[in-house]
């Protein structure tokens, strides 16, 4: 039960010091599981650079999934009872059917029902809220605080639609936004989880339901390991208004940090990675990048081998530029 960061800028090595890591660990506990989570879209790319960094050449006791896979993991360890998941496709159905139902209690939305890519509109807005852990009741409560008729207007119709839907799909299926929801509720009871140590990377911050879930794989499992992208020498642990460059990154940390104290999750040293070898053979591209967006004078010391920075009137200008390089 103990908490880590690996922190660094983009080229610092974090993801493969968390690989060798994790191969090492695996190594020397190999009756011990290891999870690495990362997003959907990333996990054929981690099994083959953990396949090609293994001395072995496998993944063995390591895990690639996402957090959605490993809610599946979860569920068929616990032989938990799975309702049917509502793809997109079943939510357009679904959505189409009870805002026509609903149609005399929509203000605003009643005369756009049957505009081309409304519904479509309506089911990204409905998974987004649904992701944040957003219900109807929430919506009500913003209808009546906001300051605008017509914000009051798309949170009464967005209340009525989430209530209708919520009631339609009851106790028949499930959307893929929930299973996050369901797999906190059974994450405890996992043995799987308790045996492991579980890593997270290529993440720049996680949604309300990925916070809750941190906060019990803190509590229930043996180790977790958090990659953030951050400048280790610009005070990571300091927190900063959005505008900052690594906003992201110390809120991870600050947030992440926070449950660890608030359920005494011991914390480990974090590993602070300053070096950039993804830039070793081109020190244009590593000023670039440990300069971008930060002000102190610095650029008057650039000389330039590698790369050029124009300013141009506008996207043609700078296409025209590049190409005319190009030609050269």
């Amino acid at each position: 039960m103990s908490l880590q960061f690996i922190i660094g800028s983009s080229g610092s090595g974090k993801t493969r010091r968390l690989y060798e890591d994790l191969i090492a660990g695996s190594l020397k506990e190999p009756d011990s599981p290891f999870i690495a989570i990362v997003p959907e879209q990333f996990t054929m790319q981690t099994q083959k650079e953990i396949v090609k960094l293994h001395p072995d050449h496998g993944v063995m006791n390591i895990d690639i999934v996402s957090f959605n896979r490993l809610a599946y993991r979860v569920f068929e360890e616990l032989a938990v009872d799975q309702l049917a998941v509502l793809d997109d496709m079943g939510k357009s159905m679904v959505l189409r059917k009870v805002a026509s139902g609903k149609r005399k209690e929509l203000g605003l939305y009643a005369g756009h029902l049957n505009q081309t890519g409304f519904i479509n509109q309506l089911k990204s807005m409905l998974s987004e809220l649904y992701q944040y852990g957003i219900r109807a009741e929430d919506l009500e409560r913003a209808r009546d605080a906001a300051d605008t008729a017509l914000l009051r207007a798309k949170c009464a119709d967005l209340a009525v639609i989430c209530r209708a839907f919520q009631k339609e799909i009851e106790d028949r299926f499930i959307t893929a936004e929930e299973i996050l929801d369901v797999l906190c509720r059974v994450l405890p009871e996992s043995e799987l989880i308790r045996r492991s140590v579980i890593t997270l990377d290529g993440y720049t911050g996680f949604t309300p339901v990925q916070y809750r879930l941190l906060e019990l794989m803190m509590i229930h499992a043996k180790r977790v390991v958090v990659t953030v992208t951050a400048d280790p020498g610009a005070e990571p642990y300091r927190r900063s208004s959005m505008q900052d460059i690594f906003y992201m990154g110390r809120e991870m940390i600050f947030r992440i940090g926070s449950l660890a104290e608030k359920n005494g999750v011991a914390r480990e040293k974090d590993i602070l990675l300053g070096a950039l070898p993804r830039f070793v053979k081109s020190p244009s591209l590593a000023f670039i990048e440990s300069h971008l967006y930060r002000y102190g004078g610095a650029a008057a010391s650039w000389e330039p081998k590698e790369a050029e920075v124009w300013q141009a009137a506008g996207p043609a200008q700078e296409v025209e530029a590049v190409a005319a390089g190009i030609r050269r």
